[in-house]
């Protein structure tokens, strides 16, 4: 048994036993990437900034726009959070604190933003019970595992000045705990693009259902791009968090400023319709009414 762990062990928490340059270049490429990640964050704000104000400010608050803020804007503390543990402290209290908030904040944004996705399939697979139920277990377990694994490892931490007078925290033992919490978040992924995919190909030829297969090549597109994540190296796993965090924030945002403008546009071919009909049978809708009946989506 002690065999087991200890081998279980040298898997999870590798010595990092690769000359002071190349650590010094790797952490220097790990800021670039989270970097990168701020940059993505920002950028997405800035040119969806107007569409986030026509689509969701002055709506009432319910369970659904609760869960869109977090995912929206938990990141920018999570990102701020992370760079300041990339390129600040050298203190091994404060980099093991940083690291705890950052994980936490981290783990409140993607829990947020999986539950986006979460409700978006469960409403698409006609708000099945039973589905529901099963992904919400799978939820839960994978939250749980997760946080198991972190909890146990943040005692196994060990940090160090990084070589060559890099600046930021810098831990001793490459550890395996990143691939693990991002296994988990893939189990979950493949689900959710497996219900879609099959959804989608149930579709495929229905009639009139061209805004139903957006909506599910949406959610297709955002499960793929945030599983391509992980195929980062194993020497940049520290980049991961950083990158999900925002690329879970990026398109969960965008899934459902499409829903909504999928909703409005077909709103819209309504009133049309409706005013053909009308205008054909001689009668006249009030503008007023029909400019009332846009704004209320």
């Amino acid at each position: 048994m002690t065999a087991v762990l200890a081998s279980i062990y040298s898997l999870l928490f590798q010595l990092d036993m690769t000359s002071p340059l190349e650590v010094a270049s790797r952490l220097q490429i790990v800021k670039y990437f989270k970097m990168v990640g701020l940059t993505v964050l920002v950028f997405d704000y800035c040119i969806k900034l107007e569409t986030e104000i026509n689509f969701t400010w002055g709506r009432k608050w319910n369970f659904i726009r609760i869960l869109f803020a977090v995912a929206r804007y938990m990141p920018f503390v999570d990102v701020s959070v992370d760079l300041i543990y990339s390129l600040g402290p050298t203190s091994s209290r404060l980099c093991l604190s940083l690291y705890q908030v950052s994980s936490w904040i981290n783990i409140i944004g993607t829990v947020a933003a999986e539950s986006l996705l979460l409700v978006r399939t469960y409403t698409l697979w006609g708000r099945n019970k039973v589905l529901l139920v099963a992904l919400l277990l799978l939820a839960l377990g994978c939250i749980a595992g997760s946080g198991v694994v972190g909890a146990s490892a943040v005692s196994l931490f060990n940090y160090q000045d990084p070589p060559l007078t890099t600046s930021g925290c810098y831990q001793t033992q490459r550890i395996a705990i990143y691939a693990i919490n991002y296994a988990l978040l893939a189990l979950f992924e493949t689900v959710i693009l497996s219900l879609n995919v099959f959804q989608a190909w149930r579709h495929r030829r229905r009639q009139g259902s061209r805004f139903i297969m957006h909506l599910y090549w949406d959610g297709i597109i955002y499960v793929m791009c945030i599983l391509v994540i992980g195929f980062l190296p194993s020497e940049y796993a520290e980049s991961i968090d950083t990158l999900q965090a925002v690329f879970h924030s990026v398109l969960s945002s965008r899934l459902l400023f499409n829903l909504r403008a999928i909703i409005q546009h077909r709103h819209e071919q309504t009133i049309v319709s409706v005013m053909e009909m009308d205008f054909q049978s001689g009668c006249n809708i009030p503008l007023r009414q029909i400019s009332q009946s846009t704004q209320s989506i």
